[in-house]
């Protein structure tokens, strides 16, 4: 089954004129930023009126000390303008010391232009003239030439911070698709492998003479590939779902090995809904009759359990068998199975999850997996 991945998507909101969010939902913010040298400013005035003993002209205070700050939030999308086009990185120094002393002159200017404008419609004296012109473009030229640098200098910083937030969510987003490239290359790992096994043992049932047999597996591996096709595309499943899969592949088994397997699956009801692994049972108990069961004339159980421990899952696979290391055809750290397991619980859960091999307590091997109890 192919399986497409998501691309990145596009994180930093879409701009509009000017390099603003849609819906100027930054001008709040860039008014409240300007009001606070405003406020300071009229502060200042109100100081100097109090400790010079005269009387506050709130009128004149407020006409001739606001506006000079609130002209500058209205050019602030030409400051953001012409910081962005001429930003460290993208042009040389003396480029960019070059065109902000230009930007700086030349909104300076419209700046006095505002402001005359503001003097006009305040009734304040505001000739049209060079000379009333000069004067405002003057009066203040230190302090709005630190202003212009400040909201550049404002700029660079929200737009680094921005860029560099926008690597971290790509750089998260393309580590996300690749991890869960690995994950889907490791289950599909598992289809063929599992695939060719059980075709196998559907061949040596047919060697046996047990033609009907033979039949009969066929048609529960059918049954069991159906069902799993129909329930395809999640890495994790809840185990109740992993249970009924794994409930198939014993049908499946028991035809071959008839009377002589004896197996149980128990699961306690407050885990049957948490999520594992999609086939995480599976390869355990196919590494169980492999290597406990198929060798051996005689009879052999198997268990499953699936139990609550704390906020874990522990779910175990356990057959009578040699054992861990006392049997010459037991090999259970190696092989497609176990090595598939072991690296998808680590990609699934990092150092959260664990597969353990142990000797069982009444002598065969007990495979172990633990991970984190997550309910659906």
């Amino acid at each position: 089954m192919e399986t497409t991945l998501a691309r990145p998507v596009a994180l930093r909101p879409r701009l509009r004129p000017f390099g603003l969010p849609s819906g100027w939902r930054v001008a709040p913010v860039v008014v409240a930023l300007w009001s606070v040298p405003a406020v300071v400013a009229l502060g200042q005035v109100y100081l100097q009126q109090v400790l010079t003993a005269q009387p506050m002209d709130w009128r004149h205070a407020l006409w001739t000390t606001l506006p000079n700050w609130y002209l500058w939030a209205l050019l602030t999308p030409l400051i953001v303008v012409v910081a962005r086009r001429f930003r460290p990185g993208r042009a040389a120094w003396p480029v960019l010391a070059g065109a902000h002393t230009a930007g700086a002159l030349g909104l300076l200017g419209l700046h006095a232009l505002g402001s005359v404008a503001v003097f006009a419609i305040a009734g304040l004296p505001a000739e049209a003239s060079w000379a009333v012109f000069w004067t405002h473009y003057t009066i203040r030229f230190h302090v709005n030439v630190v202003a212009y640098a400040l909201a550049v200098a404002a700029v660079w910083v929200v737009d680094n911070r921005r860029r560099a937030l926008d690597r971290e969510r790509q750089e998260a987003a393309l580590r996300a698709e690749l991890a869960e490239a690995q994950l889907q290359a490791l289950k599909m790992q598992l289809r063929p492998h599992f695939l060719f096994n059980a075709l196998h043992a559907v061949g040596a049932t047919m060697r046996k003479g047990d033609a009907d047999a033979a039949v009969t597996m066929l048609t529960q591996l059918g049954d069991l590939l159906r069902f799993t096709l129909e329930h395809d595309g999640a890495q994790e499943v809840p185990l109740s779902r992993e249970l009924a899969v794994l409930e198939r592949y014993l049908a499946l088994e028991g035809v071959r090995f008839g009377d002589r397997l004896t197996a149980r699956v128990e699961a306690d009801a407050d885990v049957r809904d948490a999520r594992v692994p999609s086939w995480v049972l599976q390869p355990l108990v196919e590494n169980a009759l492999k290597h406990a069961v198929a060798p051996y004339p005689g009879p052999a159980t198997l268990a499953v359990r699936a139990r609550r421990d704390g906020d874990a899952v522990v779910l175990e696979v356990e057959d009578s068998g040699p054992g861990l290391g006392r049997g010459a055809s037991r090999a259970p750290s190696t092989g497609v199975g176990l090595a598939n397991t072991r690296a998808r619980l680590a990609a699934l859960y990092g150092d959260r999850a664990r597969l353990d091999l142990l000797d069982g307590a009444e002598g065969g091997l007990l495979a172990r997996v633990t991970l984190p109890h997550a309910p659906r």
